[in-house]
């Protein structure tokens, strides 16, 4: 663990890591570039040849951590979840609306994954297709992860199959009513019962205002909303080679809760007098996370409802650990509440190097360090000198205990006490808060215009003026933009 973290490379870093670390983003699928392995598989089904093709989710460092789940192949906010959640894609179903443990076994096989054959599915469906999906899982009750419906239409309260355990989600894509169907309603109606009979179920009506029968609509709550479910349904630390349970997700144990009205404006049905809670009572269903029901309100708000409240941030949603020594469960929550230093010291203390679990949270440790790095790297080569500083400002109590990172700490000491530095630091520090104070308004005044313009021309010569330059041409152009300054010092480097 100390080797690993004590030789990170100083001049060597992935664009990959640069491009993904300027957002900071924490979770091990956000820190690589998402890349799949592309793995062809052939199998028998059914008595017959069959072939199909595999997707699996790569991620940087020597550990690739184990595949969680599998689902259908997709593009988009889904695809992203897939990276993110360590879920791999496939090209074709094979069994109704899902996919067969022969097929499984094969790409496990093929692909030298043999956590594959054992792993759960996500299954959806568009419409009919939703309704077949819900079948599925309800044939496959120990092997479905989730079931998403889009668009489905419900022609009596018991169908589509509740399945008991599989959380479920229905989201309306059509703009009206189709086939004279008012999807939102019964979408609505059903969940209401479903959750009355303890089914972990969610609906929602899409923001998409042109929505068709055919598609799946936003999937952006729907990644979200799958994310929270991931940590309920899928232990955290799967084994690698061998059969385990799904976890059953108890709604009135786990998650959070909506409370809402129907409304109608025209033909189109939207949710109303919303309110989401930490408590079960007088709720209307369930939904997962306190992610997945800030959006949700977002939806609400957009397409014409009202809230009433939101206890959004007061939902608990966490990974669930099997079996976890304490120090591992230990890291495994700092990594999680991204605590980076006291990840590392939890893993130091760690008896069993060798476990496969303990070389994964290593690996987004180091992995983690080593893209906060490249950002400094990455802010001092294109002159950016209060990037850095700022960035040290903020996150060294999450790195300060870490050799790499207290290593290139103590020599940034150094370097800002430097005359020629401080000069710089000065500027720098100008010319942020000048950006950070026209961020913060609906639109650039030409007040703020005159401020950037000024700086830009009485500092032409340096990185910060040519900068300012930069922004004040993009913001002139469209006074509504918001850009980070440090998006700027790209910009003028080429690296944007």
């Amino acid at each position: 663990m100390t080797s690993t973290l004590s030789t990170l490379p100083k001049n060597k870093i992935p664009s990959s890591i640069l491009h993904l670390c300027i957002g900071l983003l924490m979770m091990l699928g956000n820190l690589s570039a998402q890349n799949f392995k592309q793995v062809n598989v052939s199998y028998k089904l059914n008595g017959k040849d069959a072939s199909n093709t595999i997707y699996i989710p790569q991620y940087s460092g020597e550990i690739q951590p184990p595949v969680r789940g599998v689902m259908q192949n997709v593009s988009g906010p889904l695809k992203s979840f897939a990276h993110k959640s360590q879920v791999a894609m496939i090209a074709r179903l094979d069994e109704g609306r899902g996919f067969s443990k022969a097929l499984l076994a094969a790409a496990a096989k093929a692909s030298n994954q043999p956590e594959i054959e054992f792993a759960g599915a996500i299954v959806q469906g568009i419409s009919k297709g939703g309704r077949a999906a819900a079948d599925w899982a309800a044939a496959n009750q120990a092997r479905a992860i989730a079931v998403i419906l889009d668009h489905s239409a419900i022609w009596r309260m018991d169908f589509p199959k509740r399945v008991s355990g599989v959380p479920m989600y229905f989201n309306a894509t059509h703009a009206d009513l189709f086939q004279n169907i008012d999807r939102r309603k019964s979408h609505f109606g059903w969940c209401a019962a479903a959750f009355n009979a303890k089914q972990p179920c969610t609906a929602v009506i899409d923001i998409t205002e042109k929505g068709g029968h055919g598609g799946r609509g936003t999937t952006t709550l729907t990644a979200i909303w799958l994310e929270e479910v991931m940590n309920f349904r899928v232990p955290a630390n799967i084994p690698v080679g061998r059969a385990y349970k799904l976890i059953d997700v108890n709604p009135s144990s786990v998650g959070g809760y909506v409370s809402a009205k129907l409304s109608q404006k025209g033909k189109r049905t939207f949710h109303d007098k919303v309110k989401i809670t930490a408590k079960m009572s007088g709720s209307t269903w369930w939904i997962p996370g306190p992610k997945s029901a800030a959006m949700y309100l977002e939806w609400v708000r957009s397409n014409g409802g009202s809230v009433e409240k939101d206890e959004s941030d007061q939902i608990k949603n966490a990974p669930i650990f099997l079996d976890l020594p304490p120090e591992l469960r230990r890291a495994a929550e700092s990594i999680e509440a991204e605590k980076w230093s006291q990840a590392y010291a939890a893993l130091k203390k760690n008896k069993n190097q060798e476990d496969h679990f303990a070389k994964t949270l290593v690996n987004k440790v180091n992995t983690q360090v080593e893209g906060h790095l490249a950002l400094l790297d990455k802010q001092k080569s294109v002159g950016d000198v209060y990037g850095v500083y700022a960035n040290f400002q903020k996150y060294s109590k999450s790195y300060k205990g870490i050799p790499a990172y207290d290593e290139v700490l103590k020599s940034y000491a150094s370097f800002f006490k430097a005359e020629e530095n401080k000069a710089q630091l000065k500027l720098g520090r100008e010319f942020h808060s000048i950006i950070n104070r026209m961020n913060k308004m609906k639109r650039a005044s030409e007040a703020g215009l005159e401020v950037l313009e000024k700086f830009a021309n009485d500092h032409t010569e340096t990185v910060h003026g040519k900068a300012a330059k930069k922004a004040f041409e993009k913001i002139s152009e469209d006074s509504s933009l918001k850009q980070s300054a440090e998006s700027y010092y790209l910009s003028i480097a080429g690296q944007d």
